[in-house]
């Protein structure tokens, strides 16, 4: 049974960068009351980015904080997930048997992405833990992850740009991250079945999106899956995304994040794009527990 943490002194420190708020006076492990949760959900939502320290939950306390924001979405990379938890994905380079026990491409091709875009409605946002991070030989933190704001993106298009990309659709597309004709195949790399190919067309959503929450405009592209635009040929999408891409991750939006154990971070899928930065290798272990939201369709 678990009790009510009340009366905690929340606080809300938003980064330096455009994107991201550390919350403290948090304890993941009981039920937060509903004042400090509001608190925090408008930080989520204004911020696009939380960053919650030192924190010793199970995937059950998790799973209860990530629903409070909405229902949540399994995923279909089923061999990655916990068996007793399925709305856990398991991100890891741990190899037990001969394969990992998660999914272990994060950061692998150094992609800016937003994850699962490739859905018909993608993934509102992810929640991730960190139980283990690997460290250099002289205890420098290794495998940071970095994350853009792409509000802060659209806001300074210029007007003509904006002009130009309202009404555009991108395509999205499952298998676009190179894991179809990468060469290097070992136990630690993903492998879609015919079935998950089967299930997951090529779908077309808008380059600028509306938020559902706060109906703020940001740009919706994901270099990892975006595989052209709609309508467009090659010779004009791609140069055009490639635009995109290099504006969504100037760095004056951007904040790279250095783990500890215990850190859980939500992100925003609508409004954000990461990159996980993939510097380490066994026997440096890495292994986080990822939890997704439910989304709707981009509009």
């Amino acid at each position: 049974m678990t009790t009510a943490v009340a009366n905690q002194p929340v606080s809300v420190r938003p980064n330096e960068a455009p994107i991201g708020a550390e919350i403290t006076g948090v304890d993941l492990c009981g039920d937060l009351d509903d004042d400090s949760f509001r608190k925090i959900r408008d930080a989520y939502y204004r911020y696009s980015l939380l960053i919650i320290r030192g924190q010793a939950i199970s995937p059950e306390q998790q799973i209860r904080f990530t629903r409070r924001f909405g229902d949540l979405q399994l995923h279909h990379l089923k061999q990655y997930v916990l068996p007793e938890h399925p709305e856990v994905l398991m991100l890891s380079n741990i190899v037990e048997n001969g394969r990992t026990i998660g999914l272990a491409d994060a950061g692998r091709v150094a992609v800016w992405h937003t994850d699962l875009s490739y859905l018909k409605e993608p993934v509102a946002g992810s929640t991730l833990y960190a139980l283990e991070i690997p460290y250099s030989d002289t205890g420098e933190v290794l495998g940071d992850t970095v994350f853009t704001s792409t509000f802060a993106a659209y806001d300074a298009l210029s007007p003509e740009l904006k002009s130009k990309l309202a009404g555009l659709r991108a395509i999205h597309r499952m298998t676009k991250g190179g894991y179809e004709s990468d060469k290097e195949k070992s136990a630690s790399r993903l492998q879609y079945s015919d079935e998950q190919k089967k299930n997951f067309a090529d779908i077309a959503h808008p380059i600028i999106r509306t938020h559902p929450v706060t109906g703020r405009k940001c740009i919706y592209i994901n270099p990892l899956c975006t595989d052209g635009i709609e309508g467009m040929p090659d010779s004009e999408s791609l140069p055009l995304l490639e635009e995109l891409y290099a504006h969504c991750t100037r760095p004056e939006f951007t904040y790279r994040h250095k783990w500890r154990k215990g850190d859980l971070l939500m992100w925003d899928n609508c409004s954000a794009l990461h990159l996980a930065v993939m510097d380490y290798a066994l026997p440096q272990r890495r292994l986080m527990h990822r939890i997704t939201l439910k989304g709707a369709v981009p509009f």
